[in-house]
Parts: structure tokens; sequence; C-alpha cells
């Protein structure tokens, strides 16, 4: 935690918010904050950074929608005379103390009954393939590249674990893409040669929003009439929401389950800076903007209890509704079982919560007698890595000649690209503006996806997005897709868009912004370091001089600062989603909402998946929901040369990842932030390897 002290200035602290952690027992993931159709294809363009993973917690259940809006380009409002309604909701799963209440029914299809337009589900629909498209598919297959090919009979093995990319990933890279398990699933299922899925489920480190979209695929796969087998060593909440889903669920005698629900913690450092001499000058715009409670707080604020209690209700009592949905049983029963504190396996067993207790050699064994293997054969089976190979054209799945191009946005937002920077180092937003502009440009393109995973950051490089996908938008139809998190900077760049799509429990909103700086006088006069500055112009030491604390004048200019960049991500908001200013901030002031009470307050549009964003894309376009289309991904990013040499990205490399991103976030932090709380807290970020003090401060705060 220490790390986190070891700067002159504040302008950075967008990550240096409170720590808030769900926790599972051992399996702590941080609170930061539909499946595709056969026809679609995915291809490479050019390549654009790819994301940092991030932990973050996110949760789905309903599918909704509110109102589509003109998006023309015209000259900036500051307030939209367009009302939004209150619309009545069947589910009050959100804090009794919110006064923004609003209520929301939602047909059959996850859209609001009563909306001007009913956005079409995106639900996958398997359709054995047959007659000539049949015998082209045998024929690919013969023709098909040495690593494309698979024997017939054999099983795909996924092991889900760690951290997952919503980037796709080049062969050389390391980890686990979101784009390519769900891709995998949807060939599996169509795949002749594939009899099943085998699906290893070890800790996640992911969001829950990208649990959510795994958990959608392994339903649909079982559609095919292919069985899927999973098997879990350990296992928690998340581990076992996805395991609950498949046909059966098998564990060691040995497993370690912790199904013992969730909780929300925070941490706060104002106590240690009040001892060490430091005092942190932060200003935050929004009463639920908790950015910086971490350090200038001993306790949680009131607003911010609230906060994270409606979004721990809403997680908690997802998973209890899923649970209980798939394994046919009473919500209060699941409840009362978590409750119990059971972590005895055969118990487990006994209650249906697992088909059986067995090891990984037992369950393969049954899968050959299942597949009537001889015993002294090997079962046939293909990894993730081999099976992601292996072309949608091969399996005769490639899309027609309409293109929808994909954007991906993935990670916390700077505006330039520096020399520390990796393919992984988030959103960059020259690089990103320069890909808007390339596909406004292009005629090839029907409609554009722009796929969001992000907190935020720089609220200047979210602004410059925004205005360049608003440009966009005049010109073709664009669909925001959010993944586990878009919230602060990157709910701005989806509100540019026209329609946004959300997981149930994607956290999103988080309009405002925070800055300031830390006042080191008196830590510097208890080590005996001195600092003296000549300046000329009245403001010159406003952010230089972190050796005393403002001066009056200069806190009133800062306020002024921060209140105005406040007020242009409101007013934009609003005029994006067609509220007038006051509606807008009742939902504003900095809260975090989850995907589904945030479509009850028009902060969102649908929910759904990436495939429901492609769905409302093509109806946008005027594209006939059974006309096949190519998905065009145009952020996948390229490997690196150590990544080639050494295949699969080893130690070494992972080291020199880390100290890159972290001198990176230690140069480029400066400036007003929008950035949502808990993300990435762990990181030295806000920070500024130019001040001399900086490794004294760290060594002297860390012997405390």
């Amino acid at each position: 935690m220490s790390k986190l002290l070891c700067t002159s200035r504040l302008n950075g602290l967008h990550s240096l918010s409170f720590s808030a952690t769900i926790l599972k027992s051992s399996f702590p993931v941080q609170l930061g904050h539909s499946a595709y159709r056969p026809h679609l294809d995915y291809q490479t363009y050019v390549s654009l950074p790819s994301s940092l993973s991030r932990r973050r917690v996110i949760l789905q259940s309903l599918y909704g929608s509110i109102r589509p809006r003109d998006l023309s380009v015209r000259a900036f409002e500051s307030a939209s005379e367009t009302k939004n309604e209150e619309i009545p909701r069947k589910d009050e799963n959100i804090s009794s103390s919110d006064s923004t209440k609003a209520d929301t029914k939602l047909d059959d299809n996850g859209s609001l009954r009563g909306s001007k337009d009913e956005y079409p589900s995106g639900e996958f629909e398997f359709k054995e393939i047959s007659g000539w498209k049949n015998f082209a598919v045998k024929l690919r297959m013969l023709i098909a590249f040495p690593w494309e090919r698979v024997r017939k009979g054999s099983v795909l093995s996924m092991k889900l674990r760690g951290q997952i990319s919503d980037q796709l990933k080049s062969r050389f890279s390391s980890g686990l893409s979101l784009p390519q398990i769900c891709e995998n699933f949807i060939k599996a299922a169509y795949d002749p040669r594939i009899s099943g899925i085998y699906l290893h489920i070890e800790p996640l480190s992911c969001g829950w929003g990208k649990v959510e979209e795994i958990r959608r695929h392994i339903l649909n796969f079982r559609k095919s009439g292919k069985f899927i087998v999973g098997y879990v060593p350990a296992c928690g909440e998340k581990e076992y929401y996805l395991g609950c889903a498949c046909e059966e669920l098998y564990a060691p005698p040995s497993a370690y389950f912790a199904l013992y629900g969730l909780a929300v913690q925070a941490t706060f450092l104002g106590g240690i800076f009040e001892k060490v001499g430091i005092e942190p000058q932060v200003q935050r715009i929004g009463k639920y903007k908790s950015a910086g409670d971490q350090l200038t707080r001993k306790n949680m604020s009131q607003e911010n209890c609230e906060m994270l209690t409606a979004l721990l209700d809403n997680i908690y009592g997802n998973w209890l509704d899923k649970v209980s949905s798939s394994k046919g049983k009473k919500r209060e029963e699941i409840e009362a079982f978590i409750n119990e504190g059971v972590y005895e396996v055969q118990r487990l067993k006994e209650e249906g919560w697992i088909t059986d207790i067995r090891y990984d050699d037992e369950v393969i064994s049954m899968l050959k007698e299942r597949l009537g293997v001889k015993k002294e054969k090997k079962l046939s089976m293909v990894d993730y890595r081999k099976y992601s190979r292996v072309r949608n054209w091969t399996l005769g799945l490639s899309g027609g000649k309409d293109q929808i191009a994909v954007i991906r946005a993935s990670g916390s937002i700077i505006r330039v690209r520096s020399p520390l920077s990796l393919p992984s180092s988030g959103i960059i937003a020259e690089q990103f503006i320069e890909k808007v502009r390339s596909v406004r440009e292009s005629k090839r393109y029907k409609a554009v996806i722009i796929r969001i995973d992000s907190p935020g950051g720089d609220a200047l490089a979210s602004d410059l997005m925004w205005r360049e996908i608003r440009l966009l938008a005049a010109s073709k139809p664009v669909i925001a897709s959010m993944s586990d998190v878009a919230a602060s900077g990157g709910y701005y760049m989806a509100m540019a868009t026209g329609t946004i799509v959300a997981e149930n429990l994607t956290l999103t909103g988080s309009i405002g912004v925070v800055t300031g700086k830390f006042n080191l006088g008196n830590l510097y006069e208890k080590i005996g370091f001195n600092k003296e500055i000549i300046s000329r112009g009245k403001y010159a030491e406003l952010n230089a001089a972190e050796q005393r604390p403002f001066r009056p004048d200069e806190a009133k200019l800062f306020a002024k600062s921060a209140q105005n960049a406040y007020k242009q991500f409101r007013d934009k908001a609003a005029f994006s989603r067609s509220m007038d200013v006051d509606q807008m901030e009742n939902v504003a002031q900095g809260r975090v909402w989850t995907g589904n009470d945030a479509a009850s307050r028009g902060l969102v549009d649908a929910i759904g998946g990436l495939s429901r964003a492609v769905a409302i894309a093509k109806q946008k376009a005027n594209i006939p929901q059974d006309r096949q289309v190519s998905l065009v991904e145009l952020s996948r990013p390229s490997p690196t040369l150590p990544e080639i040499l050494s295949g699969i990205g080893n130690s070494i490399i992972g080291v020199d990842r880390t100290v890159k991103e972290l001198l990176q976030d230690l140069t480029f932090s400066d400036g007003v932030q929008a950035r949502m709380d808990g993300i990435m807290f762990e990181r030295l970020e806000g920070t500024s390897n130019t001040n001399p003090i900086f490794t004294l401060m760290k060594d002297y705060l860390s012997s405390l």
C-alpha cells in the first residue's frame, strides 16, 4: 500500500481511490468499479493496442432497452429539452434510499415495453448444416491447413483460469481471449469433428461481464445436442456460475469450494497520511465520486456505502437467481445452503450442486466410454489454442459481403502514446481516433460496433474520442457494446454512439471527475528535504509547489477548473442521451450503476452481449437479421518480437511489460481524470518520476 503514497502530485488520482474488493473466502476479486450467430465472420484488419486486463465485478440477469436517439452532429447544447419518462420496473433490486428509482418492464426479447423501437435479441439459433453446404464443409476440411485438422470424434478441452482479455490475441500471445473463447464454442457446435467439450474451470480474475458472456455461450453450445462437461478443482461463486451452466459438473475429492457469499470492503489511508505529514488536496465533483476517499478519509462516506451496497445487492441477488434457476431450486434454498458455510465435496454432491466426485483421469475415462473409445487408446482431444486457429471458413461459418467494423477499446485511457507504451497499454486516444476516422471515410462498412471495457482515465482524451465517435455516428450506425466495465471515461465514449448495449451488471455511469495534488510540506520538514521555486505568473506554482498547500486563490481556481470539467461531462451526457441537465444530474454525481439500473435511468438502451449489439447494428443498417455479415476486427494487436521468440510470453517478458507499463503511468498521468473508483489501485499510477524525492519517500513510507 505504501507504493500508493509515493508522489508529489495528485493530478493522476484516477487510480488512487479506495480499494473495494469483492471477497469470496480465498478467491477475492476487486469491485472496480449472447452468443454470436454462426454466420458471423471475424477478420483481422490492422493492429491497435490490446487491453490491460484488470479485475472487476459484473453479473447479468435480464435483457432490456430504452429508446434510441437521433445522433445527428449539431452544435453542442448544454441541455436537451427531451424528457426521459419514468418507466415502471418489474425488479427492484436497488438501494431503498435511492431517490431516483425507476421501474422497467421487459418483454420476452429484453426490450422495454412501450419503447419507440424494439431491438432484436441476437439470440443464438442452432441450425444443422445439411445438403450442399455440408458437402462443402467436408471438402474444406480435406484441403484445410495442417494446423486446422482435427480428428473426428475429438473433444475440445478448454481451461478457463486467471485473466481473460476482451481483445483478440495473436498466436504468439499468452493468456485467454474472450472473443476467441466464444468463437471456439460456436465453431465446436457446428464442427462435425467435435463430439463435445471438456471445460476445466479454475479461479478466474476477470469481471462478471465476461463470465456472463462465456456462460451464455455454454448454454448456446448445449443447443447443438453435444455434451459439455465441467471440472472444478477450486471453485468460488464465479467459477460455479459457469460450472452450473454445464450439462455435468465434476470435482475431485479434495476440491476446494468456497461458496460463502460476497462482501465488499474499503481501505483508507487518511490516518497514515496524517501521521507522516502528507495532506491530500482533492477536488472531486459528485457526491458519489469517491475516488480520493482512500487518501483523504478514515472511513466510508454515507454516499459511498449506499452505492456499494446497491451494487453488492445486485451482484449477489443475480447470482442467487441464476444458480437457483440452473439447479431447479428455490432462491431461499440456495441462500440457506450458502449460509451454512458448506465446504465438503460429498455434501455438495448429495445436495445436487455437482454431478459426481471424480478425478480428472476418471472424467476422461468416462468420456472415452461415452464415445466408445477403447481403454487402451487415448482420447482424442484438441486444446483451446490449437482450435483457435481453425478458421470459420473451414466450417462454413464465414460471413457475407456486408461488413460491420468492430473497434475494441480496453483498459485505462491516455491521450498519446509514449516511448514506453506497449501494445497492451490500454486505450491510446490518438490511435483510437485514427481508427475511427478511417472507418468513417471507408464505404466498406455498413455499421460499427465499439466494444468498451474501460474504467476511464484522462478526461481530455475521453472528450476527444467522444467528438470523433459523434462524427462517425452521423455517417453510419454506431453501437456501443459494454463488457465488464464502461464507466466514467469509458461511459464518455459510449454515450457518443447511437445505441448502448450493456450486460445486466456492467458497471457503468460514474459521470464525474476528480483531480488534486499532495501537500508534502510537513513530510519534507520531517525528513529534512527542502524545495524552493522561482516563478512568474500568479498561478505558475499551482501544480508545481507540492511543498505547501494551495493559497486561497489557487484553491478557488483549482475547484472551478474541476467543476468546469464536470459540467462539460454532465452536459454532454445529457445532450448525448436526450435528457435535460436536471435529469442527468440526478443520475450523475459520480454514481456507478449496474447495466440494468442504468437502462432504467436512460443511460443504457439494451441489455445483452456482443451478439445483441451485432443484431442491433444490422437493424440500424437495414440488413435483414437472417443475412450473413462479416465482423471485421480493427484492433487486433501485433505480437512483439519477444513474444514471437518465446512463443508464449515467458516470465521475463512479463516483468518487462510490468516495468514499462509502470513507468508509462508514472509519466503520463497528469490532468483531470474521468475514472471510476477501485480500478487498478494496486499499481503506482498518478505519480511523477520527475520528482527528486520520489525514491526517498518510497523508502521512508515503506518502512512504516
